[in-house]
C-alpha cells in the first residue's frame, strides 16, 4: 500500500462527481480510502491478500453503483459500510467453501461463486492481456517489464539499450491502447479505472 496520505478537498464534491461518472473523483476517492480501508478490512479479514482482494472488490462496486451517492449524505460511512458487508460476505464463504479457503491460499482457480464485481474485475483484466498480446513486439516487452516484473523506466532502458523517454513514450502508447481496447467492451470497468484497480496488485 502506498505510504502518501491523499487528502480529500471537499468530499461531499467530490461523491457527487463520482455519482456523476466523473473517472479523475473516483482516483482521488481510491487513493484516499484505499488506505484507510485496508487497515479496518485486515482487522475483520486478518490475511492481507485477502484484504487486497476485498479492497478490490469494495472499490469495483463502488464505480458500479456510483449513481446513489448522489444523494448519500455521509459517502465516507456508507463506505465503510460496504467494506464491512463484503468482509462479512467473505468471510461466510471462507466458512463454509473449502475450496474458496484454498484459493486465498494457494490462488487456485476463481470459484463458481463469484460476485458481480469479481466477474467484471477478472474478465477486465483478461481484456487487458488481450490488449497487450496485441501490442508492437517492442512495446510489449516494456509493458510487461513495467507492470510483470515492477521495473522502474530507469530500469527497463538500462536493460533494453534505450533511452530513458523512449520508453516513456511506449509507455504512454501502450496505455491508450489498453483503455481504447477496453473502453469498446460493453460490461467491463472503464479503461482508466481498470488499469488503476490492475495496478495495484501488481
Amino acid at each position: 500500500m502506498a505510504k502518501i496520505i491523499h487528502k480529500l478537498i471537499n468530499e461531499a464534491e467530490l461523491f457527487a462527481s463520482l455519482a456523476g461518472g466523473d473517472e479523475k473523483a473516483f482516483e482521488d476517492i481510491y487513493r484516499h480510502y484505499t488506505k484507510r480501508l485496508f487497515p479496518y478490512v485486515q482487522k475483520l479479514v486478518k490475511t492481507p491478500e485477502l484484504t487486497e482482494e476485498l479492497i478490490q472488490d469494495i472499490f469495483v462496486q463502488l464505480w458500479i453503483n456510483r449513481h446513489i451517492f448522489s444523494n448519500v449524505q455521509h459517502p465516507t460511512s456508507y463506505l465503510f459500510s460496504i467494506a464491512n458487508r463484503q468482509a462479512l460476505k467473505y468471510l461466510k464463504k471462507v466458512a463454509s467453501d473449502a475450496r474458496i479457503l484454498k484459493s486465498i491460499t494457494d490462488y487456485a482457480e476463481p470459484s463458481r461463486n463469484e460476485t458481480e464485481e469479481q466477474i467484471i474485475l477478472r474478465e477486465s483484466v483478461e481484456a487487458i492481456d488481450m490488449a497487450v498480446t496485441q501490442l508492437p513486439e517492442q512495446r510489449r516487452l516494456i509493458w510487461k517489464l513495467s507492470r510483470d516484473e515492477g521495473l522502474s523506466h530507469e530500469q527497463i532502458a538500462e536493460r533494453l539499450s534505450i533511452s530513458k523517454n523512449t520508453v516513456k513514450n511506449q509507455m504512454v502508447h501502450a496505455l491508450r491502447h489498453v483503455r481504447n481496447f477496453l473502453d469498446k467492451r460493453k460490461g467491463l470497468l472503464t479503461g482508466s479505472i481498470i488499469i488503476l484497480l490492475y495496478n495495484s496488485r501488481l
